[in-house]
This record gives C-alpha cells, structure tokens and sequence, in this order.
C-alpha cells in the first residue's frame, strides 16, 4: 500500500468555524478523521478508508450538514498528464465493466510543465480506455481534482462509482 498524504477532499461554505465543524462531523460520522491541509473553503484530509467514509457520510448528510461537496481520493500523484494518466489507468482496471465519464477540476501539466487545457487533458486521459462513454449517468467516474498541499500542486485521483462523490447541493430539500 503506497503512502497518500491525504485521502478525502471535502469542500465548504466561509465560515469562521468550519474547520471545527468538518472535523467534529466527520469524527461523529466516519470515526477516525485527521486535517493534512486547511485553506480557505477546502479540507484536506485523512480517513481510515475514504469508501467507507463516503458510505457513512451519504446517510446522514442533510441541506444544514456544514459540506459542500465530499470526495474520496484513491491516488495522489504529481499533476503532470504523463503520471495521471498511469493511475487512472491503473484505477480504472480494478473496476468492472460499464461506461465511464472523467470530471478535471484544476489544469494538468503537459511533460515540460507548461499548463493544458481541462478539454485536451480530458481528451488525452480518455484515449486508449476501451470502455463506453456515458457523460449523464456512467457506472465508474474518473474524478482528477488538482489542489495546493504544503506549497506544491498535486492531482487528487478517484476512480469509482459516482455515488461515493457526495454533494450537499444534489440533495432533495
């Protein structure tokens, strides 16, 4: 099992104390929850399993939860294309089969550094996956998320059932 500096992202709304909040729902709700990294309106940070995490989450989050959105992270790497793309491929062999949909939140890096565009590094992680693409409802999400922790920039990876990506927002009022 490789070391991951962090593996859940949970983003939120301003407030003066959110950190508090995130932290004392997640321990309630998942047990086990430790902050890696902490700006603005987004948590870094680490569960014992980040699945069973969102599994726990999905069934007490309500419109009042202090979440915005909860994501677990299977693979963290740097966020050059090249590397990327290794462990979605990677990920993406553990699955079954069924359709699939990638979401890039952030920019990837091409091999000298220089930064793509989300449409052509979407294109590039795409090519060579035999699989159907259903961007409306696909049975295995591929989630690229690239976030600052301690300084640098690196690529949060997930790559799973859409159901384990938790929104506040997609929650029936």
């Amino acid at each position: 099992m490789t070391y991951k500096p962090f593996n859940v992202i949970i983003t939120h709304l301003p407030s003066p104390h959110a950190r508090w909040k995130i932290a004392s729902f997640m321990r309630k709700t998942a047990g086990y929850f430790y902050i890696t990294e902490y700006s603005s309106n987004v948590v870094l940070g680490k569960v014992k399993d980040p699945i069973a995490a969102a599994e726990a989450l999905a069934s007490n989050l309500t419109p009042s939860s202090p979440f915005l959105r909860f994501i677990p992270v299977l693979e963290v790497r740097s966020p050059r294309l090249r590397e990327v793309k290794q462990a979605v491929e990677e990920l993406l062999s553990k699955q079954g089969e069924g359709s699939f949909a990638i979401r890039l939140d952030g920019h990837l890096e091409d091999e000298e550094g220089r930064l793509m565009s989300r449409r052509d590094s979407i294109v590039m992680l795409a090519e060579g996956i035999e699989r159907k693409v259903d961007l409306e409802n696909p049975d295995v999400i591929v989630y690229v998320k690239v976030v600052r922790f301690r300084g640098r920039w690196v690529a949060a990876i997930y790559v799973g059932s859409p159901k384990h990506i938790l929104s506040v927002a997609k929650l029936p009022q």
